[in-house]
């Protein structure tokens, strides 16, 4: 079923880790967009504005997506796991997962906790370099939101990015001639982006980690330098997190 599977002990669980130890209401969150996201539960949620009974929409919404030897024991704890979630409520839209996830950000600012929380973009060819830096970054108490997968061509920023983005303070952006010369960053490197980005309160922080040249619409962006001297360039980025 994709990012949520069942386990050889009958019960459902994610395919995909938590993007951080955020606290209950935070993973809470995360788990119901993965299911709200699911194309079972998306066909359920269409039968169920159709009129259609929970049970006769989940039945169709197995026959759409041509789930074979369709039991309904067997999906009925994936049913009442996305109900209690709200995943199945009618009234969810896609967009409404990043305004949770804003609110949950100001509900963090206004609690004891002052750790930033920066979301870490980078080409996958830069990933030893960024695993260091995320590593030292959580020396000093920041929590780093990691992509570990890489940005395919076409995919959207808000798809991809949706709610750790909308949760955090920070979005970094490695620069490299890796990066500034992929697909990614071609498409997906755009002013409506960047407007996207900050409308959500978060501030675009660009780090140059070797030498290229500084995308058009991130030269005004102050930002930190590694490319003379890594331990200068991670003070940097620490004192600008941290002010």
């Amino acid at each position: 079923m994709g990012i949520v599977t069942e386990s050889s002990r009958g019960a459902y669980v994610l395919t995909i880790p938590y993007p951080f130890k955020g606290s209950e209401s935070q993973k809470k969150t995360v788990l119901k967009e993965a299911i709200f996201k699911m194309p079972l539960i998306a066909s359920v949620r269409q039968f169920l504005k159709l009129g259609d009974t929970i049970d006769n929409a989940t039945r169709k919404a197995a026959t759409v997506q041509k789930i074979t030897n369709y039991e309904k024991l067997a999906i009925e704890p994936l049913i009442k796991w996305a109900d209690q979630l709200g995943a199945l409520s009618l009234d969810t839209m896609y967009e409404d997962f990043a305004e949770e996830g804003v609110q949950i950000k100001e509900e963090r600012h206004q609690s004891a906790s002052n750790a930033p929380v920066i979301f870490l973009s980078h080409s996958s060819q830069d990933k030893p370099f960024i695993r260091q830096l995320a590593a030292d970054l959580s020396k000093e108490g920041i929590i780093v939101w990691l992509d570990e997968q890489q940005i395919k061509v076409g995919d959207s920023i808000n798809d991809k990015i949706s709610q750790g983005l909308a949760e955090s303070d920070y979005f970094v952006i490695a620069l490299s001639q890796h990066s500034i010369n992929s697909e990614w960053v071609k498409r997906e490197l755009n002013s409506a982006m960047i407007t996207e980005i900050e409308s959500k309160k978060v501030h675009v922080l660009p780090v140059k980690i070797s030498d290229c040249q500084i995308p058009v619409l991130l030269r005004d962006k102050k930002h930190a330098d590694f490319t003379s001297s890594y331990k200068s360039g991670l003070n940097e980025l620490i004192k600008t997190l941290k002010e």
